[in-house]
């Protein structure tokens, strides 16, 4: 028993008499799958995902490093409310890990100490002092000496 090979005309899905196979069209609207379908893994394949995987991680992590760096300046600078700038803490070479306590938060009594070296080396980055008022001016609670008044000046 021999099969005749397949001619053109019996390989087109179009020719009557055969009912082509129906396969959906591809849905746009959906995602690819992250994981590819389930078919056997080698090593390589399997290894490859967990290496993305990996990639994956190290960036998520990287960002949140981030963001607990920029919160930890945040605080280092709110505690250094004696310097003009705060950010003059970073321009004088201060590095944010010096400012950390055994605990690995920011430790106020480093900072303090951070500053005063900043202001020891640059004293014109200070925060300038408020006027203190004069008390002998103005209104001083003693009793005001009669004078001449104006009917003794349009006397004259």
């Amino acid at each position: 028993m021999t099969t005749p090979n397949p001619t053109p005309a019996d390989t087109d899905p179009n020719t009557p008499g055969q009912t082509p196979v129906d396969t959906p069209p591809a849905d746009p609207t959906t995602e690819p799958s992250a994981e590819p379908p389930a078919e056997p893994k080698s090593g390589n394949s399997e290894a490859a995902r967990y290496r993305r995987q990996l990639r994956d991680t190290e960036a998520q992590r990287d960002q949140l490093a981030e963001r607990i760096t920029v919160y930890e300046r945040g605080e280092a600078q709110r505690h250094a409310d004696r310097l003009a700038d705060p950010t003059d803490l970073w321009t004088a070479g201060i590095e944010l890990d010096e400012l950390r306590g055994v605990d690995g938060t920011i430790d106020p009594t480093k900072v303090a100490a951070a500053v005063d070296q900043v202001l020891r080396d640059r004293p014109h980055w200070a925060k300038s002092r408020t006027p203190q008022p004069d008390r002998r001016q103005g209104a001083s609670g003693e009793p005001v000496h009669p004078g001449r008044g104006w009917s003794g000046v349009l006397k004259r």
